[in-house]
């Protein structure tokens, strides 16, 4: 009786078993190049280049977010396309919501109800009195100092004339986001403008 394999010495292999080997072997080299896509793939995160233009807002009641500066990413697990976008650059969080109003309500009193929203977020927030601002796409609205979860900023509210929706956009740095990061930040908050000019 030959014991050889017994002792540790492998059988000799055909041609099936060196079938099998190699596509063992593939399959390693195929699931290691492909964790990298797979996290890429599952990733939150979705670069946004410069210049590029969000809308909010269905149809002809639509407005305008212009993206300044480069390396901001989309947070896409707190987005809904239309409605609001979560984007994030070195520190500085900033999201822009369509808000559609049930009345054709006065911008003093939406800029209480944003004061409402930022508390339920954390109860310590804490929203600046508004003052007048025009953004770069001519659009009109009320802007105020805004300090939420540890970090500060700007909250801005956009309303068109006679339209029954706004547009709000809250700007947060982290202690020690860079100033290119947060000047960034504030032009893109600016860059608002409404479907058809409406400012």
């Amino acid at each position: 009786m030959d014991n050889t394999s017994a002792l540790g010495h492998p059988p000799p292999q055909g041609p099936r078993d060196r079938r099998r080997i190699v596509a063992i072997a593939l399959g390693m080299v195929t699931l290691t190049a492909g964790w990298p896509l797979i996290g890429l793939a599952l990733s939150d995160r979705e670069p946004v280049r410069q210049g590029t233009v969000l809308w909010l807002g269905p149809g002809r009641e639509s407005a305008a977010l212009r993206i300044v500066g480069d390396g901001w990413q989309v947070r896409k697990a707190e987005s809904d396309p239309d409605v609001s976008y979560a984007l994030s650059l070195d520190g500085v969080d900033l999201v822009a919501r369509y808000v559609a109003l049930a009345s054709r309500t006065g911008a003093r009193r939406l800029w209480a109800g944003l004061g409402r929203v930022q508390s339920v977020a954390d109860q310590d927030s804490r929203l600046g009195g508004p003052r007048p601002v025009t953004s770069s796409g001519g659009a009109s609205g009320l802007t105020g100092a805004l300090a939420r979860d540890g970090r500060a900023g700007t909250a801005t509210l956009w309303l068109p004339p006679g339209a029954s929706y706004a547009v709000e956009v809250t700007v947060l740095a982290k202690p020690g986001a860079g100033p290119r990061a947060r000047a960034d930040a504030s032009a893109t908050a600016r860059s608002v403008a409404f479907l058809g000019g409406g400012s």
